[in-house]
């Protein structure tokens, strides 16, 4: 029988149901176990933890009165546009196409046509977004009509945008490179210059207001024909449920449809781009692996830096020696422009508040270390968690470091050297913008400056941990799975585990200086640095001894 071939293959809709089947699988089968019914339920927990008080706070109305919160939900066009140039402009949708290398050998092999693999990878994703877009509703609950039309929203807005950065890369084999370049660097300008144009909206005479900003960014004449494909699906996300809704999901339905009618019109190559694709994806995951982040270097560069020898410290020297010059040699460029960003930024706030006094709020500049202090640990904790520093390297380099003539505990200890030095690094670069600003005194900004320290000390003592005692990495082995994403949380939880007693010694010591000191936040500070690293002696013990019993048969 001759004809059209369909754009969807049963085989294929056969595999993907055979996927979700086998993930069901595994999950219960691994709930079955003692072990795994714990990690269940605290993963539950947590989960419902963090979901429960937005969803008391919607029936409650506490977050009807916040500005901030419905401010966000308000300018979700804006946001959706800004999302959509950022990734049209990194190239995201080539995603897409990066097969796993199972689904490379069965899909490719197979007589499926390139409208039909595509059709597949489109069947995965919109089964990805009914689980987010189930979550990610609960959030918009407060300024939602209903649960169903955030759901509704929240799904096809995020399965629009998957559209149209894949219209992006499927443009590949028919564009020219700078082409395809040009249109995203131009798409990404005008978004930038609607934003920095729209700055002097945001003023006022009690100064900047981010809210206003945004507000009047989306609503100038220019950002309103910008965000105009998007505004259905705000618009459905704040209807309730009847006609009004059933219309808007109508119109946000008729997008989605006419942007993967585009993708599968200029869907004329999507064989070849899988094989890159794999391709691809192997190498970001390799170079994850190994520390290096960014884009792939044409040529590859050896650094002749060298640091200064440490003394031998029981043998705590050579082995922090060596962490320190793999860490800064690994990330040396991405700090000293962190650094040099740093002091720009900082510069310019301070220029910038004294020709224009009371533009930056006061509560903002009294608060600017404490903020500074937490957006370092967030960005610090994230680029080091996967990085092969400490004992969370490759087992053949750990073999090596087992084979010096000092004990476990000095190891330990000394593997500290790399995460701290990169850690502390990016705080002083945020510290530094916070000392432009801040209208508390040195003293104290050096105090919670230390307990940041500190802070990175128990990160980097609960990730040596971990990877010590467990065979959890951030950044797994192996070949990639349909589990491998929950086997990176289940890493993150397991670590937050590890780093609570730290965090437990430094409440309870910094709570006993508070009620003695009347709330002193300098000693506060420093009691919480102190109780932090009482405590730290303990944890390198027990990493010693797991990485004596344990480490080895891993390597073998």
């Amino acid at each position: 029988m001759s004809g059209r071939p369909s754009i969807i293959d049963p085989a294929l809709t056969r595999l993907t149901g055979v996927l979700l089947k086998t993930a069901f699988r595994q999950l219960f089968r691994h709930l079955k176990s003692p072990s795994g019914a714990f990690v269940g339920l605290l993963v539950l927990g947590t989960v419902g933890m963090g979901l429960m008080p937005m969803i008391v706070a919607t029936y409650t109305g506490s977050l009807d009165q916040i500005q901030m919160y419905s401010t966000v939900t308000s300018t979700i066009p804006l946001m959706m546009l800004v999302i959509v140039a950022m990734a049209i402009y990194f190239d995201i949708g080539q995603q897409i196409t990066e097969l796993r290398p199972p689904e490379l050998q069965f899909v490719l092999a197979g007589p499926f046509t390139n409208h039909q693999i595509l059709s597949y990878r489109l069947m995965t994703l919109a089964l990805t977004w009914v689980v987010s877009s189930s979550l990610m509703a609960i959030f918009a609950l407060p300024s939602a009509g209903s649960y169903l039309s955030a759901v509704l929203a929240i799904y096809t807005g995020g399965m629009t945008v998957t559209a149209l950065t894949t219209l992006h890369a499927f443009s590949k084999p028919l564009l020219a490179s700078w082409v395809r370049t040009l249109i995203a660097s131009a798409l990404l300008g005008a978004v930038a210059l609607l934003l920095i144009s729209s700055l002097p909206l945001g003023m006022s005479d009690n100064g900047f207001s981010w809210q206003t900003w945004l507000l009047s960014c989306q609503a100038s004449p220019i950002g309103s024909i910008m965000t105009l494909p998007f505004v259905p699906f705000a618009n459905l996300m704040q209807s309730p449920i009847g006609l009004s809704m059933l219309g808007w999901l109508s119109l946000c339905v008729a997008i989605l449809v006419i942007a993967f009618a585009l993708c599968y019109s200029l869907n004329v190559g999507f064989a070849e781009l899988a094989v890159e694709g794999v391709s691809r994806k192997q190498v970001r995951i390799q170079r994850m692996r190994s520390g290096q982040f960014g884009r792939i270097k044409k040529k590859e560069h050896r650094s002749a830096w060298k640091l200064f020898d440490f003394p031998w410290w029981g043998g705590i020297g050579p082995v922090a020696w060596h962490q320190v010059t793999f860490a800064i040699r690994r990330n040396g460029t991405l700090l000293v422009g962190l650094w040099g960003v740093a002091v720009a930024s900082g510069l310019g706030l301070m220029i910038f508040q004294f020709f224009r006094p009371g533009s930056i709020h006061a509560n903002f500049r009294e608060y600017s270390m404490p903020i500074a202090m937490a957006a370092s640990s967030y960005l610090g904790f994230l680029l080091t968690m996967s990085q092969p520093i400490g004992l969370a390297m490759t087992p053949k380099s750990l073999t090596w470091f087992r084979m010096l003539p000092c004990r476990p505990i000095a190891i330990v200890v000394g593997m500290l050297a790399g995460h701290v030095v990169v850690l502390v690094s990016i705080r002083i670069a945020f510290a530094v913008i916070a000392a432009f600003l801040t209208t508390r005194g040195l003293a104290e900004g050096f105090g919670i400056f230390v307990a940041g320290v500190s802070l990175d000390i128990a990160y980097g003592s609960a990730i040596n941990l971990v990877t010590a005692a467990t065979v959890l990495r951030a950044m797994p082995t192996g070949t990639p799975d349909v589990l491998q994403g929950g086997r990176t949380m289940l890493y993150m939880f397991v670590l937050m585990l590890a780093l609570l007693p730290s965090l437990i010694a430094a409440a309870i010591v910094g709570g006993v200086v508070a009620v003695a000191t009347d709330k002193d936040w300098l000693l506060i500070a420093l009691a919480a640095a102190a109780g932090s690293l009482l405590c730290q002696p303990v944890i390198w013990w027990i990493t010693s001894v797991f990485f004596r019993d344990r480490e080895l048969f891993q390597a073998d």
